[in-house]
């Protein structure tokens, strides 16, 4: 395997690097100080999908016959890793997860209509999964859809759904046979987000998460907007949550917050005049956080050379979902042990550490454990799929 960048790959990178650093500016940065979920952060997030749809790269990683670039999924990763690295909000789960999906199992028209407004960063998804009785075992959901003519009636409820506040539409898992195993009575939808019936009420997070709890009562939704066959949406699911994965665990954000962690701790000095750095205590925790980071790094390399083979395992995408939102929170924490109460202050504190987003970063990232699926249901899936050892017992 090839580890590092070639120099086209490098190319890519500062090119990325250098456009990202003209968007991001300190107006910008001040409309999404606290997430997305208030009407600023919303248009400001709006405006900068549009952006990067008109300029090009939204379909850095689709092939060419559905409007993409045609790269290669670690020229993808790029993209990813150097937005996360500016802070460049990016409708990643759109564009790793449901735009591919509907390239797989969507209509012509599908295609024709969803993709290309994707591309363009006209089009934004909620994912609607998750319900108040079915997180976890996913497959469990409650949600209805019953079919009357060429219309389905949708009733329930779903929680912790994502981006409510930006999203177009709701990529919406729902149960259209009851009577079917609950693994194959599973049907995929796209609901207008606007549609008649619908409510939702945003939840508030320890982090920057923007959340809601969204209900259905008898939203009516055109069976053209299925994506894939009645009762087959189990498969669409477990496809989405795959390419989510992996998607989910760049190290760049850590990398940010070490470099700035590591400058302040060079800078700042102890009450006997050495510097706070030179401890053997921080110094141990910067090392086993640079040390971790380049492990995850190696493995997202890895997962993105078998994306570009075809040949990636669910297994290896729960490990890495597992092992790089796991080092999220325990590289939070070790970092957050370094610069004490500092890494906690307001933003625009004048010690503050990251501007505030120290503490921040620390909050959300539990929910990173969540996030693509829990990381207990993560282990069952490596044990079983990738180890060959039995289901366990519920």
């Amino acid at each position: 395997m090839r580890l590092s960048y070639t120099p086209e790959q490098l190319a890519l990178r500062d090119e990325l690097r250098e456009y990202f650093s003209e968007i991001m500016t300190p107006e910008v940065r001040h409309a999404l100080r606290d997430g997305y979920s208030v009407p600023e952060a919303t248009e400001t997030y709006r405006a900068i999908v549009r952006r990067l749809g008109e300029d090009g790269w939204l379909g850095i990683g689709w092939p060419k016959e559905i409007g993409g670039q045609g790269r290669t999924m670690v020229e993808q990763a790029i993209f990813n890793d150097e937005a996360a690295y500016a802070d460049v909000p990016t409708p990643l789960l759109t564009i790793n997860s449901v735009g591919p999906a509907i390239a797989a199992y969507g209509t012509e028209e599908h295609k024709r209509t969803l993709l290309a407004g994707i591309l363009e960063g006209r089009v934004h998804f909620a994912i609607g999964y998750s319900e108040p009785e079915s997180g976890t075992d996913l497959a469990s959901l409650r949600t209805r859809a019953v079919r009357e003519g060429d219309e389905y009636v949708v009733n329930g409820q779903k929680l912790w759904t994502g981006m409510m506040e930006a999203a177009d539409y709701i990529w919406l898992a729902v149960r259209t046979d009851p009577e079917a195993p609950k693994h194959k009575g599973i049907s995929v939808l796209l609901v207008p987000r606007h549609a008649p019936g619908i409510s939702s009420t945003r939840l508030r997070t320890m982090g920057r998460h923007s959340v809601a709890a969204v209900s259905f009562d008898d939203v009516r939704v055109p069976v053209a907007n299925r994506i894939g066959p009645e009762n087959g949406g189990w498969k669409l699911v477990t496809g989405q949550l795959n390419t989510e994965r992996v998607a989910l665990v760049s190290a760049a954000g850590l990398e940010k917050a070490l470099e700035r962690v590591v400058a302040w701790a060079s800078a700042r000095r102890t009450p006997g005049g050495g510097r706070h750095i030179d401890q053997p205590w921080v110094r141990a925790n910067l090392a086993r956080v640079r040390a971790e980071i380049e492990f995850l790094k190696l493995l997202n390399h890895k997962l993105a050379a078998a994306v570009d083979r075809g040949e990636l395992q669910p297994a290896d995408a729960s490990a890495a979902k597992v092992y790089g939102s796991e080092l999220t929170v325990r590289a939070n924490r070790l970092l957050s042990e370094v610069t004490g109460q500092h890494g906690y202050l307001a933003p625009g504190a004048p010690e503050a550490v990251l501007d505030g987003g120290l503490g921040k970063r620390a909050a959300s990232a539990h929910v990173m454990t969540f996030i693509g699926g829990a990381n207990e249901i993560q282990r069952d899936l490596i044990a079983q799929l990738g180890l060959g050892l039995p289901r366990s017992p519920r």
